[in-house]
């Protein structure tokens, strides 16, 4: 179990609690929504099934690590998987996928629509808890523009 820091204080260990039941919700939510879909998947086409199997694993064993820490890697890793399930569902119902384009304009799925505001959910909080932290995408600046050596002439 991970200590709390000292600095962090109780109101940060409150905000972190709640951060992290919140993904972890949407990761179960994610699973659970997977796997209702999960005989359709495999009946559709194998490797969707598959995919749909990797999801549900993947998000539950990032559930289960969530419980127990608030490393930076979890809550990249949460946020990533979050995102690029909704990138497969993203992709599956607009331009399809390999030998499955059944999915193609079926944007009012129930299940669907629950599962892509799960994963909404996990990779905004993912994203905000990061970004929290220190971990923004750094522009470089670029080089000041080179000025002649007066003494060099």
């Amino acid at each position: 179990m991970e200590i709390i820091d000292i600095h962090m204080g109780i109101k940060g260990a409150v905000d972190d609690a709640i951060a992290r039941a919140v993904a972890i919700g949407g990761l179960v939510a994610i699973a659970l929504i997977h796997i209702l879909q999960l005989p359709a998947a495999f009946a559709a086409i194998g490797y969707l099934g598959a995919l749909f199997v990797a999801a549900i694993v993947a998000c539950l064993g990032l559930a289960a690590v969530m419980t127990r820490t608030s490393d930076d890697r979890a809550w990249a890793a949460s946020g990533g998987l979050a995102a690029l399930i909704l990138l497969g569902y993203v992709i599956s119902h607009s331009i399809g996928l390999p030998g499955f384009t059944d999915d193609i304009g079926e944007w009012s799925e129930t299940l669907g629509l629950a599962s892509m505001v799960a994963e909404g959910f996990v990779v905004f909080v993912a994203g905000a808890v990061l970004v929290s932290r220190g971990h923004m995408i750094h522009r470089t600046a670029t080089a000041p523009a080179m000025r002649p050596d007066p003494a060099v002439g």
